[in-house]
């Protein structure tokens, strides 16, 4: 990781860094990122893949069809509203 792109992440994601804090996370990034190398260089051929650390099967509930509340019960909950949908306030730039 270059001081630019630490720059550019943290503006990516809105942080505010100073130089002591961004060289901290470019240490800190960097050894993430050896760590993630290495881990590519293991074989794993002929390693079965793990989807649960318990390998216990998650039980399933059967599907079954429940009245929902109308569009119009839903949205007398609503502040503001436009057509069938909540109007809220604005959270991206």
């Amino acid at each position: 990781m270059t001081d630019i792109n630490i720059k550019k992440v943290s503006y990516l994601a809105k942080l505010k860094l100073n130089d002591e804090k961004a060289t901290k996370y470019e240490k800190s990034l960097s050894e993430i990122i050896n760590w993630v190398d290495n881990l590519k260089k293991l074989d794993t051929e002929g390693t079965k893949p793990l989807h649960n650390i318990t390998e216990k099967n998650t039980n399933l509930r059967e599907d079954t069809v429940k009245k929902n509340n109308s569009t119009e019960e839903i949205l007398s909950n609503a502040p503001e509203k436009a057509q069938n949908f909540f109007r809220v306030p604005k959270v991206v730039e």
